[in-house]
């Protein structure tokens, strides 16, 4: 955890913290359901429109914590390359940019998506209705923090002077 968000921004730092705490909630919420609905197979029973709600809540728990992971630097990465020194910070700098533009570009896409389903309140109506456009709004939010993220990590990547 970078100092001078500890320090300067402890709000922003909440609200990603709140999303990944949220997504573990998602996720255990998902698991408490998909037991309780391989409970009711043995009483030859399910709990309705199980598999569309897992579908929702699965996207959800993902999405959220996503920015949280792009803070830490947590994701998996691979060095197919050492660089050393300003070389470093120059291919950091063009990667940061490469992933702001990326997540940006999704985080778009995904609103214009969101939006579209908010607007018809889009649903399935299966057993029960189940609307879809939760997780819609959900993951165009973690983009978009994920792109705000690698926003602030490509402008320190570019305002460091030394190692």
């Amino acid at each position: 955890m970078s100092k001078r968000l500890r320090n300067g921004r402890p709000y922003v730092l909440k609200i990603l913290e709140g999303s990944a705490i949220t997504g573990f909630a998602v996720i255990v919420l998902m698991m408490i359901w998909g037991t309780a609905d391989v409970v009711a197979q043995f009483f030859h029973s399910s709990i309705p429109a199980t598999v569309p709600w897992t579908e929702i809540l699965n996207v959800i728990a993902v999405a959220l914590p996503l920015a949280y992971v792009t803070h830490l630097r947590a994701h998996v990465d691979t060095d197919l390359f050492s660089f050393q020194g300003k070389t470093k910070r120059v291919m950091d700098a063009f990667v940061s940019i490469l992933i702001f533009l990326f997540m940006s570009l999704l985080a778009w896409q995904l609103s214009k998506q969101a939006w579209k389903s908010v607007r018809v309140w889009e649903f399935d109506h299966l057993i029960i209705k189940v609307y879809w456009f939760p997780a819609k709004i959900a993951l165009a939010l973690s983009f978009l923090g994920s792109a705000i993220v690698a926003m602030f990590q490509m402008i320190g990547e570019l305002r460091h002077k030394g190692d």
